[in-house]
């Protein structure tokens, strides 16, 4: 027995013998983040902290110095461990640091000791841009009430679109204003204001930046998604242009968006700036036969004329037939049943040559909103002028008597609109684009079923119908022909 246990005792299965110590290595630290940083325009710096071996995990102390070593801002007091050191360029008093070259240093502390230590270089930049233009094929916009009646401001065309006296004052930023909102009236000074623009709808507008403040040593590319870049890394003082990827919208309307302007080094955003713009999107150029002002979209006209088509498609006959149903059914608009006298058109002579529309006038309501066919005619050709529609008015004479109409402003037919004063019209004046072949009337609907000189109606705007389907719903008895079609004159 004695014997067996001596065995079992000197048995090596059983003998445990220990693993190698495992040798830890030493502590590290390295301190990794963005090359540059904007304190005023610019995001938050995030320097990642990376700590390896040395066994326990030690607290970390990190500071930014300026050029000269002066610690300038400390991002963890050495108290604790921190996976990431955020820094948004600014000073212990919360005071953006002026431009240079800055160092973010790390110290790892185990027992009150320095056991490692890394730094990041970065620089510090101001960079912003304190002008710009929008380019390429603009339209000239007009503002026709700049000092008053028929003293027009036609410097919408190639000017700048925006002006700023300085990118920031005292460290806060200077922000791009929204877009001037008076219809009527431009800016007395330009600068610290934004114009809109406007293009034909298809265009690709340029946007030439210019550069402002001081980047030091560092290499900066500008961004604006949607937008290329046609310049390389630039400098403050000089100019970036862009040019839109794509034409802004899909067809006439008010394009409005506040570009994302960024400043990059590399992959990381250094600053950040918001570029408003406002741009009328028109089927094309004007189509007045004459050029300058007064012949030139006014803002006042076009703003909500545009507004109120969006979505059609960019063709003639889709927007002329939606500025039919914007004046007959959004202007507050009403005919004078009473008289059917013109408020706003007057004609040279005593014939219908030269049809002249008090636009002015009209948009300010100066003699109210009663109007005749005249009126009607005349402000659908303005309007559709200004937008890139072409259109003349012509005029339906000797007179004669009426089918059933819906006069605009009126809530029924009736084919004596005005009363015992007659069922009849002595003239009637309407727009075409074609000499007459395709006609659009704003003033009345017509009754669209198939007996149009019957009561009830069924209503028919004068949207593209045939100059004969015209005359044959709208005139009961009478040799109507059109006559004097021409371009109107504007003020």
């Amino acid at each position: 027995m004695v014997l067996l246990l001596s065995l079992l005792a000197c048995d090596e299965s059983k003998i445990t013998i220990g693993e190698p110590p495992v040798e830890v290595p030493p502590p590290s630290l390295s301190v990794a983040g963005p090359i540059a940083i904007d304190p005023v325009y610019g995001i938050a710096a995030s320097f990642e902290l990376v700590q390896a071996g040395g066994g326990a995990r030690p607290v970390v102390a990190v500071d930014v110095r300026d050029a000269s070593g002066v610690v300038v801002r400390v991002l963890s007091d050495g108290t604790s461990w921190e996976h990431t050191a955020p820094w948004d360029g600014r000073d212990d008093a919360g005071a953006a640091v002026p431009v240079g070259a800055y160092t973010v240093h790390a110290d790892l502390t185990i027992d009150g000791a320095v056991v490692a230590s890394d730094e990041a270089s970065i620089d510090v930049v101001r960079v912003g841009v304190s002008a710009g233009t929008l380019g390429g094929d603009r339209i000239p916009l007009m503002w026709h009430a700049a000092g008053g009646a028929g003293i027009y401001w036609d410097d919408g065309g190639t000017g700048g679109t925006f002006a700023l006296s300085a990118i920031d004052i005292d460290g806060v930023v200077t922000p791009i204003p929204a877009p001037w909102e008076d219809l009527y009236e431009p800016p007395e000074d330009p600068l610290g204001q934004n114009l809109p623009a406007a293009y034909a709808w298809d265009a690709r507008p340029t946007l030439s930046l210019l550069v402002a403040g001081d980047v030091g040593g560092a290499a900066l590319t500008p961004a604006i998604e949607g937008w290329t870049l046609t310049t390389g890394i630039v400098a403050p003082g000089e100019t970036v242009v862009f040019m839109a990827d794509a034409p802004l919208t899909t067809g006439p309307g008010v394009f409005e968006a506040s570009l994302a302007l960024r400043w990059m080094a590399g992959e990381n955003i250094v600053g950040a700036q918001d570029v408003p713009l406002r741009i009328y999107a028109l089927l094309g150029p004007p189509a007045f036969e004459e050029t300058g002002a007064p012949y030139a979209p006014w803002v006042a006209v076009i703003d909500p004329a545009l507004r109120a088509i969006a979505g059609v498609e960019p063709t003639q006959v889709a927007v002329l037939s939606a500025l039919v149903e914007h004046i007959y059914f959004d202007l507050g608009l009403s005919y004078d049943t009473r008289w059917g006298a013109s408020a706003y058109t007057q004609y040279e002579g005593s014939s219908f040559d030269n049809a002249n529309l008090d636009l002015s006038g009209f948009l300010a309501r100066r003699r109210g909103s009663i109007v005749n066919c005249t009126d009607c005619a005349a402000i659908l050709e303005a309007f559709a002028n200004m937008v890139g529609a072409t259109l003349s008015y012509t005029i339906l004479t000797p007179g004669f008597d009426l089918n059933y109409i819906k006069a605009i402003g009126g809530d029924s037919f009736d084919h004596c609109p005005f009363g015992t004063n007659g069922c009849g019209f002595s003239y009637h004046a309407v727009t075409t684009p074609d000499g007459a072949d395709t006609i659009y009337d704003a003033t009345l609907a017509l009754d669209g079923d198939d007996d149009p000189g019957s009561y009830p109606g069924e209503e028919l705007l004068v949207q593209a119908i045939s100059g004969d389907e015209y005359l044959d719903r709208l005139v009961e008895s009478g040799r109507v022909n059109y006559r004097y079609t021409q371009k109107e004159t504007l003020q």
